[in-house]
């Protein structure tokens, strides 16, 4: 538990002044992974005035463990769906009459592999909808949106060794998400020039902490399977492959940055998206190599990668591989949770089962020079380390989520 308490010391703000003076703050998809977290964080260190978090999900729902509790409490939350228009004036009023100083999108579809259709209403009509409401409101709150890092070109061994991409890199998404996650960006960009919406929009990469059920996640219970089948854990690709990875806390850290920034600097005729984007990432550079060494620590099993031809054959199979790998994890897992007790599908969200757009050939490799110079971000959590990954794995066994 020791990182929920060190948020108290990580918002870098001074915090000053009688409660009236500090920022409302509305936190859409406020029970998600980041959402929560913010809501903690924002809590633990008594920043704002009021918070209210909107979610569809109810947060009897929601899998919250203890110690949100307080951060995310009934009197703070309201339930809607933030994609529709007609929910935003309720969502904006306040009992108080005050106006939200700053606004943090952490909402919007998280999974993989949907279709493109459910991405352009949960990710770019979303953002679209909810910028446009916010350039309405005068005076204007600060609009922070939670972006992806997977919105640039996959780079090249020559910009990796550089620090990897920066904001103005060449931009193309390699994901159906990612692809979504650029129009909203652009879309933002153009109702700062016409309206002069004030928005910061965080690059993330791969994103993880306690609790986690995102992408390292995965990996975790695709280890734990090997283990319990006694066999050898291969990667495809190459270890040199790049997972870029942040804490969740500095995620988090990052965004209270980014909104007092925004306060400070609003958009002008001159400024572009890359302007106002900021990618958030931890100094380890994380690569498979990386991820793969710890969990053969963890769990004591072999790992490698699978050779030049087998990766060959998957990138032109990939369909195929991917049945073939979740044919010989799923049962074992299922077999694993029963016997711990573990109720799959109600009490745990967790799950071995792989998907294609996770097993990209694409290097995740992103430089933070920008938010670290110009927002005065300071990462606690360097990389990705074996004490990180053991923390996640407690987080899961707390809260019965571990077979």
């Amino acid at each position: 538990m020791a990182d929920l308490k060190a948020v108290e010391t990580l918002s870098g703000s001074t915090i000053t002044g009688s409660s009236d003076d500090k920022p409302a703050v509305l936190i859409i998809g406020g029970l998600g992974y980041i959402g929560r977290f913010l809501a903690l964080y924002i809590h633990r260190n008594n920043l704002a005035s009021e918070v209210r978090l909107v979610d569809k999900v109810l947060p009897q729902l929601a899998r919250l463990p203890p110690e949100f509790a307080e951060a995310c409490s009934q009197d703070k939350f309201m339930q809607a769906d933030a994609s529709k228009e007609t929910s935003l004036d309720r969502m904006f009023t306040l009992a108080s009459g005050r106006h939200f100083s700053y606004v943090f999108n952490c909402g919007g579809e998280t999974r993989y592999s949907q279709e493109p259709s459910i991405y352009a209403l949960r990710a770019t009509a979303l953002t679209t909808n909810l910028a446009t409401h916010i350039a309405k409101i005068k005076p204007s709150p600060n609009f922070i949106e939670f972006g992806t890092g997977v919105v640039y070109k996959s780079p090249n061994s020559s910009t990796i060794s550089s620090g990897g991409c920066t904001e103005t890199a060449q931009l193309k998404p390699w994901l159906k998400i990612s692809k979504a996650k650029l129009q909203a960006e652009e879309a933002l960009e153009k109702l700062a020039r016409e309206q002069g919406l004030k928005y910061v929009c965080l690059r993330l990469a791969h994103v993880y902490g306690e609790y986690d059920i995102g992408f390292l996640a995965r990996g975790l219970c695709l280890a734990r399977v090997y283990q319990e089948l006694n066999k050898e854990l291969k990667w495809l690709w190459s270890k040199e492959l790049r997972i870029n990875t942040v804490h969740v806390l500095d995620v988090c850290s990052a965004a209270w940055k980014a909104a007092e920034w925004c306060s400070q600097n609003p958009p002008t005729d001159q400024s572009s998206m890359a302007d106002r984007a900021f990618n958030i990432v931890d100094n380890g550079d994380t690569k498979q190599e990386t991820l793969a060494s710890i969990v053969s620590t963890i769990f004591n099993i072999k790992t490698g990668f699978q050779g030049s031809f087998i990766s060959s054959f998957a990138k032109m199979n990939l369909d195929s591989v991917v049945d073939d790998v979740n044919d010989e994890i799923l049962q074992p897992w299922a077999e694993m949770m029963k016997r711990a007790g573990v109720d799959h599908g109600q009490g745990s969200p967790l799950s071995p089962f792989m998907e294609k757009e996770l097993l990209k050939d694409s290097n995740l490799c992103l430089n933070a020079t920008k938010a670290k110079e110009v927002l005065g971000w300071r990462i606690e959590r360097e990389g990705l380390t074996e004490d990180r990954l053991r923390e996640i794995i407690a987080s899961y066994e707390r809260v019965r989520w571990w077979p």
